[in-house]
């Protein structure tokens, strides 16, 4: 991986509200990949997206955030983002995990991601990320993808 420079940083204000099971997310690090994502730095978001999909809890309020803001611009969650059989873009993974968080059922949602792999998280991560991006009108939407 390429080296990250002295005193580079990305950073995107999230709110520190309590996740799933009322435990705080580690909200620097969602903050710091977030900023990273939106600024199109592939090389310190495929770094941090690898912290992220260590952390259950903040991977669920990864994809919390994502669900919230894109059920906020559609009114609602679309089956395309919880049915396994609809079609759309929406990882298998990212699937999952929105439907178990329907509802507010956020301890669902971070049992079921605790029991996902590496890969099925870092799936999800992405999936959630374009969504997020997407919705806040970022133009850099995953970039981290491409230095794979």
């Amino acid at each position: 991986m390429t080296p990250i420079p002295p005193g580079h940083a990305h950073h995107f204000a999230i709110a520190d509200l309590p996740g799933p099971a009322d435990l705080l997310a580690d909200s620097e690090l969602l903050a710091q990949f977030t900023g990273a994502a939106s600024d199109g730095c592939a090389t310190c978001q495929a770094r941090l997206l690898t912290r992220l999909i260590g952390d259950s809890l903040t991977l669920a309020r990864l994809i919390e955030l994502a669900c919230a803001i894109t059920g906020l611009a559609l009114g609602g969650l679309p089956s395309s983002l919880t049915s396994p059989s609809a079609p759309g873009l929406a990882s298998p993974e990212f699937r999952q995990l929105a439907r178990a968080g329907r509802g507010a059922a956020n301890n669902r949602m971070l049992a079921e991601c605790q029991r996902m792999t590496t890969d099925q998280r870092r799936r999800a991560a992405e999936t959630a990320t374009d969504l997020l991006l997407g919705f806040l009108g970022f133009e850099a939407a995953a970039p981290a993808r491409a230095s794979r």
